[in-house]
């Protein structure tokens, strides 16, 4: 049996029932990523036909109701914004992830023995996100959440999807459209990506696990792992997808429902530290053998850096009347100086294969799209010192 999955095979993002749904309809096949092609069938099955429908209804404008569809901006945000950075996603983790994988090759990481591990993973993970299983699992999950929500109009307002004050327990056409089409296609791909997220996890759990070979001197002081945090983190835009979403929500009910942001804070911090949890957290699994790897390393590293300078103080201290003209231009000094430079940097080496930087970017990218929201209730010039005492 062949254990090898050429990097080209390998995909974290490809398959699953919808991927074979897309397919049959011919809006994209499943070994390409036609991302304009399946925006617009999004576009055409979620946002146009509520649009339609509410014109029609009469709710698309006016002040019959209280939010009519063109002024409820968090619909549009979820299905015009919020999918098409779904789709955009697929292109940019999935070219990410082979970059990653990709790299452990390349970087001498893989022993003949961890290389085995490391094929039997890919092909795991591969495996996952080709399951029609999940998918399945998830739109059953969606399906019961539509049948046990339809019913209610939550935020006590006249809308597009509950026009009538006397019965807000009664959908529009559009309403039911939404429920049972638009909203659920976006839950489902937002939960696709949870999907992924969980099996990009797995993969570097079980990478993590396979015996690397650290390289505790590696300049990037991650052990030759540093290329993992770098940035773009791949789950960087699905992370940034969710803020905008997350925005819009609050500033719907700053707008229409008197929300007071301040009271929302503590919710608004736990948002973001989800948000660089979902990017930073697969990496922890490194922490274990990079922490083995620095251990071993700074005792290694001390018993050659002792070695080494116990030889050139019997060489050169202990005989240095008889050697004294010989010290000048010898390369035993600098021999001495760059063994001591190895050590020094596996002593600074980390145990997390990111930076500072890493985590300052997921915080920027979580904020961002709250800017808008809090210039909703605060003076621009407020929010931007804001900004700065949390970045600076």
């Amino acid at each position: 049996m062949n254990l090898t999955l050429a990097d080209s095979e390998f995909s974290i993002i490809r398959g699953g029932l919808l991927d074979r749904l897309l397919s049959i309809l011919r809006v994209a096949r499943v070994d390409k990523v036609p991302t304009l092609r399946k925006i617009v069938f999004y576009t055409s099955i979620t946002w146009i036909p509520l649009l339609v429908l509410s014109a029609y209804e009469g709710l698309l404008w006016g002040k019959n109701i209280d939010i009519p569809f063109l002024k409820e901006f968090a619909t549009h945000i979820r299905l015009l914004i919020a999918v098409p950075l779904f789709v955009v996603a697929e292109v940019v983790v999935d070219r990410r992830v082979k970059l990653s994988m990709g790299q452990f090759n390349r970087s001498g990481l893989l022993t003949e023995n961890a290389r085995v591990k490391f094929e039997l993973a890919k092909q795991k993970a591969d495996r996952m996100s080709k399951s029609y299983l999940a998918e399945a699992l998830i739109l059953v999950f969606i399906l019961a959440n539509v049948l046990l929500r339809i019913s209610a109009n939550s935020i006590g307002l006249t809308t597009w999807m509950f026009p009538e004050s006397d019965n807000p327990s009664a959908p529009s056409l559009a309403g039911y459209w939404g429920a049972f089409i638009s909203f659920p296609v976006f839950q489902f791909l937002l939960f696709r990506w949870l999907w992924r997220w969980l099996i990009w996890h797995r993969l570097l759990n079980m990478v993590s696990k396979a015996g690397l070979r650290i390289i505790p001197q590696h300049p990037d002081k991650s052990g030759g792992l540093g290329f993992l945090g770098e940035s773009p983190l791949p789950f960087g835009i699905f992370t940034f997808s969710l803020s905008i979403v997350f925005s819009a929500m609050l500033a719907e009910r700053v707008l229409y429902q008197n929300l007071n942001l301040q009271e929302h804070y503590p919710l608004i911090g736990v948002f973001v530290s989800i948000c660089v949890l979902i990017n930073v957290v697969p990496l922890l699994t490194f922490i274990k053998p990079l922490s083995a790897a620095r251990t071993k390393g700074i005792n290694d590293y001390h018993a050659l850096v002792a070695e080494h300078h116990l030889n050139f103080e019997d060489k050169w201290v202990a005989n240095r009347s008889e050697k004294r003209d010989e010290l000048l231009g010898s390369p035993d000094v600098s021999s001495a100086a760059d063994v001591q430079m190895v050590y020094e940097s596996i002593k600074n080496m980390t145990i997390f294969p990111f930076n500072i930087k890493t985590m300052l970017i997921t915080v920027v990218i979580s904020l961002l799209p709250l800017v808008g929201v809090f210039a909703l209730q605060f003076p621009v010039v407020d929010i931007l010192k804001m900004l700065a005492g949390l970045l600076l």
